[in-house]
């Protein structure tokens, strides 16, 4: 007999369970430590790792030397050992996925989860141990053995009760936000590939040299609708200065991440393929020359660090994500009109604009004090050329835009995740300030760049996905 919840058959099952978990750990423990899988799976498996970890030191400014699954940096080695890649983690971990009363779909997302997850924390790891110990020797023990194991301990842990909760609801652990992230993520990956793929096609084609020469003549020419200007070739001069145009920075990769996103408007494929080929064109042409423009009416010199040459892009990103965000409310969600809701967008602008120039001033000002300049060096930290400099006016002004504009919240609401999200950036900032100049931090410009742009967005898209989860749930009780 069983009652109703099934308990008697609990028992049985469990032990069922652990004893099939029992069968395949030992297995898989003689698997790890068998010469073959050693030569075969593991030993490359580490040198992959020393790999990805010494590309990641380079994107963070740490010079780093790597032979094989060697690691060298400030004078210290680091060998990434077999026992080091986390292989018997992941085999434990699957043992206990494989043995586990679920289907077979089930199981298999468990283990590409658990995979991910083994993978993702001993990078982490590894990067700890490599960029602490390099700083201070005796951390290495306590690192390695305690704070290590702790972390891959817990992190596959908690994934695999994350995994067992959901068994039995479908596709286990993806709620329906992380799987239509999952799916805006494959799509925007798909996108950005194939509009890469194009775009070199392009600039490397007859067409495309034929059209930067285009650009850059009519660059020239709208130049001299303000200023006398003069074309020889590449080279634009104005009374001002004279820039050579090259052609490598007329390939932008700004554009194929605009390209990327036609791929997940919330469109029909047909319309989304129609307005991809429309656009390649218009897109290329007016985002180039009023880059051009841009560059050599602000550019003194020609050849400075100016704030026209490293941040066009990015502002060219965050103007068109912020426009896309009313078109989503207006045109899409269709939550309010654009003539009613324009004067709300004025006053977003002007008050974000307010709060972002203050916050400047009160961040420059603390970056050139001297407390900060003796903690930065006698050069100092605040630079308008370079991203970090200004990375909290990026994340400040897009943020309290966005919040302001969002139709669903109400007054109360906005302010107070205005108020927070300030607050989160401002915290992040500082963190962020203080790793780079505890750990001599240069990060690849292009990292920053992206860290620059698409955090509060991020954010935002979590926050407004729950929020009409939330509103819908309401209409339906109601």
């Amino acid at each position: 007999m069983k009652n109703e919840t099934g308990g008697a058959a609990a028992g049985p099952q469990t032990l069922g369970w652990l004893l099939r978990f029992w069968a395949l750990a030992a297995l898989f423990y003689w698997l790890d430590h068998a010469a073959w899988f050693k030569a075969v799976v593991v030993a490359p498996y580490a040198r992959f790792s020393a790999l990805v970890t010494a590309g990641i030191l380079f994107l963070l400014g740490i010079e780093c030397q790597i032979d094989g699954s060697i690691l060298t940096l400030s004078g210290h080695s680091f060998v990434i050992a077999d026992s080091c890649t986390g292989s018997y983690v992941f085999l434990l971990l699957a043992a206990v996925v494989i043995a586990f009363p679920a289907s077979f779909k089930e199981k298999l997302a468990g283990l590409m989860a658990g995979f991910s997850a083994v993978v993702i924390l001993n990078l982490l790891r590894t990067l700890m141990i490599v960029i602490v110990a390099s700083k201070f020797t005796g951390s290495f023990w306590s690192l390695h053995i305690i704070v290590g194991q702790a972390l891959m301990i817990a992190g596959t842990l908690g994934v695999f009760i994350w995994w067992a909760k959901g068994v039995g609801s479908g596709l286990p652990f993806l709620s329906p936000d992380l799987r239509h992230l999952f799916q805006l993520i494959a799509l925007y990956a798909a996108g950005f590939i194939v509009s890469y793929i194009l775009y070199g096609f392009f600039l490397n084609s007859p067409l495309g040299g034929w059209f930067q020469k285009v650009i850059v003549s009519h660059a020239a020419a709208v130049l001299s609708l303000f200023t006398d200007t003069v074309q020889h070739g590449q080279v634009i001069s104005t009374a001002r200065n004279s820039v050579k145009v090259i052609y490598n920075c007329l390939a932008s990769p700004v554009l194929v991440l605009f390209f990327g996103a036609f791929f997940v408007l919330p469109i029909p494929w047909s319309k989304r393929i129609f307005l991809y080929l429309v656009s390649f064109f218009p897109l290329y042409y007016v985002y180039n020359i009023a880059r051009i423009v841009a560059v050599v009416w602000f550019l003194p010199g020609g050849q400075n660090a100016d704030f026209s040459h490293n941040f066009f892009s990015q502002l060219v990103v965050v103007s068109g994500l912020l426009a896309f965000s009313l078109y989503y409310w207006v045109g899409i969600r269709r939550m309010t009109t654009l003539r009613r809701h324009l004067p709300l967008v004025f006053t977003a602008v002007l008050c974000s604009a307010g709060i972002t120039f203050l916050t400047g001033w009160l961040w420059q000002q603390l970056m050139l004090s001297p407390m900060f300049l003796a903690a930065a060096g006698s050069k100092g930290f605040y630079d308008p050329g370079r991203t970090v400099s200004l990375m909290p006016l990026f994340h400040i002004f897009p943020w309290l835009f966005l919040v302001m504009i969002t139709p669903i919240w109400s007054l109360r609401q906005r302010v107070g995740r205005g108020f927070l999200g300030y607050l989160g950036i401002t915290l992040f900032y500082v963190l962020l300030l203080a790793l780079i100049l505890w750990a001599g931090f240069a990060p690849h410009p292009r990292l920053i760049k992206a860290i620059n742009i698409f955090p509060p967005f991020v954010v935002y898209y979590f926050m407004v996905r729950r929020s009409m989860e939330s509103v819908t749930l309401d209409r339906q009780v109601d």
